[in-house]
């Protein structure tokens, strides 16, 4: 579905605010409109009344027959009729109700308030704007600013999170008068202005440590989201070859079913995965219908990315996932079946490692160790290395560090991009430290780990980044992975789970024993585009423009920090923190051009 849009007016009727009205229509020129009585509320999008309640948002909701029962509907009733009669009855209860993904408001005409929700992992994004005589909400910070009276200023905090890659809130964004609603939370405006935003859904509170394999348990979650994600919609697949993007298309096909499978191929062999997508090909049995797409067409086209997120990113694999949406589109496909998410789901690696050997059980870290050094091909001498100087006693450990040869790591390098002036004056390592703060402290370490990967900043803002790109290519993309159930229940798995017989995401490659051919299910490697986005760095004129003159980021990079890493581009060898670097502060220059060139508003007053 298209974006959604929400222009409330605060002590004054909406009328007052018309040229507000105007921009944000125009933003939405494929969506219907609806006045609420009183002229109080404008909104632009999915639609629904019922007596007082109106409803305009984005409902990817699943598990429709459940919710048709708990509603007391008929087959007749859309899902926004069935969420007005929960709310009606339960009112704020009911979103525990509901299942996949959504955001939304829903006004009360009789009270004149006017509430606004988040689905619980943040799949679907919702920013908000509050002015002394309206509120602005919207499925994109685009649609917000167009409501507002006039230019927003820059969040220096927001962009010095951006700049060093450590994301330290749920809620800003790089316009100061704008906010994100958090995942799982829900903002709550009353007739007279007062905001109020609370958490509705807590991941912490949902977990169990569970002792039980879970590997059975998983195959069953996921092979019921993804159904529930295909049900009633024609949608495709997204089929790279790897474990989640070929577990979720084998399981999307049931006795009968076919299924679209578009593959992005490589024309270089040591980017094209084409030998698994095979496999995964063969073993639906003609179910999967290959659809290649060329990846020789991506076209990296920065500055349309920036346009739509009106803000800065740094996404190296977003031009190709905006190349598959427009692809999608134009055969006809408005939803798609996505396997992001995946790894940070599942989780399992040499983290888990770490755990087992912190808890003391040295024998069974070991011998996982070994095993996980004959199934990736490394050295069971550099794996153990690695556990004994990141876990072992403090002489053994320096003694690890010291024969292993590892570089030294400069604690400082995080930050090395940006302006000093700027991290003294956001407060960055305070925030960032506030951030790795230990969190689910009654959790077992793995548990906890676990946990604060997954209630990140740093997800749902990616989350956020791939709805934009997918949004305005006309697609809606749906997530299994991140199906609430499915979290909950690996993020409960104790470590030896996670990494069972050594297998990184041993999990999921147990679950899918009999779904996924063996060559995609005891895969051992994954595709590196580090080279191909160092290629591409080299490539850019803007990016050579900006290392010959980098004074536009003056008193936001650190200018030497950014003229060092451009001698480094010049190398074949990609460094990662290079590339790193370079991209974002292309990102930032890129983003201020455009600020300065088209500014959203060019009036303060509506």
């Amino acid at each position: 579905m298209s974006h959604f849009a929400v222009l409330g007016g605060i002590g004054r009727p909406i009328l007052g605010l018309a040229s507000a009205a105007m921009r944000m229509r125009a933003g939405c020129p494929d969506s219907a409109e609806s006045r609420s009585p009183g002229d109080r509320l404008l909104q632009w999008g999915c639609l629904a009344q019922q007596g007082p309640l109106s409803l305009c948002g984005d409902l990817g909701l699943t598990d429709i027959p459940q919710l048709r029962a708990d509603s007391g509907h008929g087959t007749d009733a859309d899902p926004a009729q069935m969420v007005l009669s929960l709310w009606a009855r339960h009112q704020e209860g009911a979103l525990h109700r509901l299942n996949g993904c959504f955001a939304f408001t829903i006004h009360d005409a009789r009270t004149g308030e006017t509430w606004a929700v988040r689905d619980r992992m943040g799949v679907r994004p919702l920013a908000y704007a509050v002015e002394a005589d309206r509120i602005v909400v919207a499925s994109t910070i685009r649609l917000v600013r167009l409501g507002l009276s006039g230019a927003t200023d820059i969040d220096r905090a927001w962009m010095a999170d951006f700049l060093c890659g450590q994301d330290t809130s749920h809620e800003r964004t790089a316009h100061a008068q704008i906010r994100r609603l958090p995942p799982g939370h829900l903002l709550r405006l009353s007739a007279n202005g007062t905001l109020t935003t609370r958490g509705w859904y807590s991941l912490h509170e949902r977990i169990v440590p569970s002792e039980a394999d879970g590997a059975e348990a998983l195959h069953e979650a996921l092979r019921h989201a993804t159904r529930e994600a295909c049900a009633g919609r024609s949608i495709a697949t997204f089929l790279s070859g790897g474990l989640d993007s070929s577990t979720l298309s084998l399981l999307s096909v049931g006795p009968g079913e076919e299924r679209a499978a578009l593959s992005l191929r490589y024309d270089n062999p040591a980017l094209d995965e084409g030998v698994y997508i095979d496999a995964v090909l063969a073993k639906s049995r003609g179910a999967l219908i290959p659809e290649n797409i060329p990846a020789a067409d991506v076209a990296p086209d920065l500055r349309a990315l920036l346009t739509d997120n009106d803000q800065p990113l740094f996404a190296p694999g977003l031009p190709g996932n905006r190349h598959l949406y427009l692809a999608s589109r134009r055969m006809g496909y408005r939803d798609v079946l996505d396997g992001h998410g995946g790894d940070e789901v599942i989780d399992g690696g040499l983290r888990s490692l770490m755990h087992i050997a912190g808890r003391g059980a040295w024998g069974p870290a070991l011998g996982l160790a070994w095993q996980h050094a004959r199934f990736t091909g490394v050295s069971p001498t550099s794996v153990w290395m690695q556990l004994v100087a990141a876990r072992g006693p403090r002489l053994l450990a320096a003694l690890a560090r010291r024969a292993s040869r590892a570089p030294h790591h400069d604690r400082l390098e995080w930050r090395a991009l940006l302006d000093p002036a700027l991290v003294a004056d956001t407060d960055l390592v305070a925030r960032v430290q506030a951030l790795h703060s230990p969190v689910g402290g009654d959790l077992p370490e793995g548990v906890r780990a676990h946990l604060d990967t997954m209630t990140a900043p740093l997800l749902s803002g990616a989350l956020e980044v791939l709805d934009v790109a997918a949004r305005s290519a006309g697609v809606t993309p749906h997530y299994p992975f991140y199906d609430h159930r499915v979290v909950e229940l690996c993020v409960a798995q104790p470590d030896h789970a996670l990494i069972a017989q050594g297998q990184p995401r041993s999990l999921l490659r147990r679950a899918m024993r009999d779904v996924l051919p063996e060559k995609v299910r005891q895969r051992r490697d994954k595709i590196d585009f580090l080279p191909n986005f160092w290629a591409r760095l080299q490539r850019d004129p803007d990016l050579r423009r900006l290392l010959v003159d980098p004074q536009p980021l003056q008193g936001w990079v650190n200018i030497d920090t950014l003229r060092a890493d451009g001698t480094l581009l010049q190398s074949d060898s990609p460094d990662p923190g290079a590339a790193f670097r370079i991209a974002r502060a292309l990102a930032l220059a890129t983003w201020f051009d455009l600020r300065e060139a088209a500014p959203l508003l060019q009036h303060k007053a509506s």
